[in-house]
């Protein structure tokens, strides 16, 4: 049995309300209110199911018509109809009534048969007229469905073939993102929200608006010769910079203008989409034209899109390696992966030919985790075999570094091959911090009190590099090859070159010259005290059989070193971790105590151990540049850990040298430690994860106040070579 569609019945008298009942209630449900307030509370909660409306608009405490007029300006209420009854029709203004909204009219004493009927034939012509909505109106947005667009849109050009009309497509960057990270039900509000800026736009230009699909909506609108593009783009972005989603959303638009019908509506739709398509992963371009070029390469775009998963699927896509060299060696230092489709017709094709376009539909992300997966596999592999492994970095995209769960996407990966973070450099472009700076500052951060090193990649823009230095904890710089690749002779090529490098160095950031090949520019980075370089001068990207066969017959700088030094007070024991790594002075007497945060702390650092305060004081004083953090206990012979520290503060060498104390748990020898000038305190037993947090606190608080310090009295300077 069907269920039975809903009535409410506003009249104050409850006579007249049992009156109506009894009238509909053999077909109907019917709700009784005696007051607008009542009427208003059922109606909020139970709009979705209330078929009619009837009320006494005589009998109200409130002016019907008021009624009447906030039932019609309420969202989802304006679709309700709504029925007036008066004792007669001196009591009410009939075109009044029906210019507030109402639907009809009944007058007292009630007539049942009447009553029944024209209510049966309101609440049925509401239902067909839904239905026929439902088939023209996309049901999540409202808009236009596609089919009735290209009608709609069809019949204008065809009616007014003198006008010039635009067809507007309109797209959500990275739209995909928002769905895998918040939810699809997220996704739905964003796409309403945005339709419905859209549809504003277009229908005050006097236009349609549809929804072609997914994320992605059409208009047509008379142009008048106007450049309406702006505004539109502004209007859709302004709102969105309000929406509440930690995400950026950025839309884009396409624009095609056709001249009469030499094409089909959807035709015309697709050049608009295609527009669109062109510009995305342009980060600075909000909107685009259709030309015959952007017709062609999407195109083309098209065929590589269509072939895309299979592809990765069967393997194509390919890990090549490109090493870096230590400048004051010649040993390997590490490589960068990159990634190459070996295609079946077409052969070895070049990232620059899919690269962008995958950025652009989402399908990076994939590759990407692709090629993590295969690089830590191939890492795992060489050092199964045998041989010296280095750090390989790979690069994440700006769609990949967005998204919340990067980080346990990554930890997942270099645990699946028993590999440590230190071992995947990550390679992040400058661009990803111009387009959202906080996003990326806390994502880098995050990354990086994991053990990821962080690579910047294509450094070298201009002073949003400056802040970037600033603000981003990112451990080497890969300078862009413009400045490698630029003739020598340019002087102030040279000078800002030069400065950079300088400056890197200055901060404890390592550099990576990229795009080096020639035997001039290997010398002009040397005579700079560049350390690193990549380049077809050394190498070209080979395939990971090529590499693995580098390995096996070249020198790899990642020599371990263990050493002792004795001092008339005590033992310094030195333990030289891979690479260009900071030291730690761990100062206890207790040997299992300094074991353990040796094994704790051993592939970040360069570990030097001292047994006793005074020995660690005289290693300080000799040493006190390469020190980056000690760990120092308080209860020791000779020199206990209060006079460390206080040594340590009173001299202008040491400082500044960050110091975490590490004591039996108390409140006394905490607070006192921290008044005698410790960075941070760690009681003992150790618990490995709390002693690697707070020395990551420690060491990333030191060093940005030591950024801000170096970089105030050169930003002025650096300004004025850009000038």
């Amino acid at each position: 049995m069907a269920e039975k569609k809903t009535i409410l019945v506003v009249e104050e008298n409850a006579t007249n309300r049992k009156i109506l009942c009894r009238i509909l209630n053999d077909e109907y449900e019917v709700l009784g209110a005696e007051s607008e307030g009542q009427a208003f509370d059922i109606l909020n909660e139970k709009k979705k199911n209330i078929s009619l409306v009837l009320f006494d608009i005589v009998l109200l405490v409130i002016d019907g018509y008021s009624f009447l007029k906030k039932c019609k300006s309420e969202g989802e209420l304006q679709t309700i109809p709504v029925v007036v009854i008066a004792q007669n029709n001196s009591d009410i203004d009939v075109v009044k009534a029906l210019s507030f909204g109402a639907v009809d009219f009944f007058t007292k004493p009630y007539k049942p048969k009447i009553i029944k009927y024209r209510v049966d034939q309101i609440i049925n012509m509401r239902d067909s007229t839904r239905l026929f909505n439902n088939i023209e109106r996309d049901m999540l947005t409202g808009l236009y469905t596609k089919e009735v667009f290209h009608s709609r849109a069809r019949d204008l050009l065809e009616k007014k073939p003198y006008k010039q009309y635009d067809v507007v497509c309109m797209d959500i960057e990275n739209f995909k993102l928002v769905n895998d990270t918040y939810g699809e039900l997220e996704g739905d509000r964003l796409l309403c929200f945005v339709a419905d800026s859209f549809k504003k736009i277009i229908l005050s230009k006097g236009g349609y608006a549809g929804r072609l699909g997914g994320d992605v909506f059409v208009g047509i609108l008379p142009c008048f010769g106007q450049n309406y593009e702006v505004e539109m783009v502004n209007v859709v972005n302004e709102a969105l910079s309000s929406y509440p989603l930690s995400m950026k959303i950025v839309v884009k638009f396409g624009i095609y203008q056709p001249s009469g019908l030499k094409l089909t509506i959807r035709a015309m739709c697709d050049r608009a989409k295609f527009a669109v398509e062109s510009i995305k992963g342009k980060y600075d371009v909000l909107y685009s034209f259709y030309n015959e070029e952007i017709g062609s390469r999407l195109q083309e775009e098209q065929k590589i899109t269509s072939e895309m998963k299979l592809a990765l699927e069967m393997k194509q896509f390919q890990v090549y390696f490109q090493p870096k060299y230590n400048l004051h060696n010649d040993k390997i230092a590490g490589a960068e992966a990159l990634v190459r489709w070996v295609h079946p017709q077409k052969g070895v094709m070049q990232p620059t030919s899919f690269i962008p376009l995958f950025e652009k539909n989402g399908f990076i992300t994939d590759l990407d985790r692709y090629v993590w997966d295969n690089t830590c596999k191939k890492i795992r592999d060489w050092r199964d075999k045998g041989y010296k492994t280095v750090p390989i970095s790979v690069n994440v995209s700006r769609t990949d570094i967005y998204n919340p769960v990067l980080a346990d996407i990554l930890m997942e990966t270099v645990s699946k091959h028993g590999l440590t973070p230190e071992e995947l450099h990550l390679e992040i472009t400058e661009t990803s911090y111009t387009e959202n700076p906080k996003q990326i500052i806390n994502a880098v951060e995050n990354l990086k009190s994991l053990g990821f090193v962080i690579e910047m990649d294509d450094f070298g823009s201009g002073y949003s590099s400056l802040n970037m230095l600033n603000e981003l904890p990112i451990d080497i710089l890969k300078l862009d090859m413009k400045f490698i690749q630029n003739d020598s002779h340019e002087r102030n090529n040279k000078n800002i070159l030069s400065f950079i490098i300088s400056l890197a160095k200055w901060l404890d950031l390592l550099v990576v010259a990229e795009g080096v090949e020639t035997y001039e520019q290997v010398q002009r980075l040397r005579n700079m005290d560049c350390t690193y370089v990549q380049g077809y001068y050394y190498a070209k990207p080979m395939a990971s059989e090529d590499f693995e066969e580098l390995l096996k017959s070249s020198q790899v700088d990642d020599e371990e070193v263990s050493t002792k030094v004795y001092f008339d007070t005590g033992r310094i024991e030195v333990n030289i971790a891979k690479g260009e790594k900071k030291t730690m002075l761990i100062v206890d007497d207790v040997e299992i105590n300094r074991a353990v945060l040796v094994e704790t702390f051993k592939e970040k650092y360069t570990v030097v151990e001292a047994d006793n305060g005074a020995v660690a004081l005289e290693y300080l004083n000799e040493h006190f540049e390469e020190i980056e953090i000690v760990l120092l206990d308080l209860i020791m012979p000779v020199v206990d850990g209060f006079q460390v520290l206080c040594e340590m503060r009173k001299n202008e060498n040491t400082h500044n040298i960050p110091v975490i104390v590490t004591s039996q748990a108390g409140e006394n020898s905490e607070s006192k430690s921290l008044a005698f000038g410790a960075s941070d305190f760690i009681a003992k037993p150790y618990d490995r994860s709390i002693c690697i947090r707070r020395v990551e606190n420690v060491v990333a608080k030191a060093k940005l106040s030591l950024q801000e310090q170096k970089l105030r009295p050169i930003l002025n300077s650096l300004l004025e070579i850009f000038d």
